[in-house]
């Protein structure tokens, strides 16, 4: 299995995560979504994150969510945040790079983020009702 490098990993095409628990993946997740709405400045609606459990979403949910507000309180009163700093200086400006942050965060409730389950039903939902 090849090592995961988070400033490394492409934003185009479908990113498959897996490892054993405590390695890191919701971190890594959260961190990806940040470089999904600050690099290619993709609307949260563009961005579907899927998991296994119920809990796992929830926290995702709220692990992306504090993910962005930190980034937005970094860029309002200076960074501290070597992540943070890594994504806006590939952005190229941080002004739209904070207009992107609080876009996402304005629009956060229509965050695509499910369980399998709650995908696959609501694709059908979609598709076939």
């Amino acid at each position: 299995m090849k090592s995961f490098e988070l400033m490394q990993s492409p934003l185009a095409g479908v990113q498959l995560i897996e490892a054993g628990a405590g390695t890191g993946k919701t971190y890594n997740i959260a961190a990806l979504f940040l470089r999904l709405i600050v690099e290619r400045g993709l609307g949260i609606h563009e961005i579907l994150v899927v998991t296994y459990t119920k809990a796992a979403t929830e926290e995702l949910k709220s692990r992306i969510r504090h993910r962005l507000v930190s980034a937005k309180t970094c860029l309002i009163y200076g960074s501290l945040d070597k992540l943070v700093d890594a994504i806006v200086e590939r952005c190229g400006d941080r002004d739209i790079a904070l207009q992107r942050i609080v876009d996402a965060l304005t629009d956060f409730d229509r965050a695509a983020i499910f369980t399998i389950h709650g995908f696959c039903q609501r694709l059908l939902n979609h598709f076939c009702l």
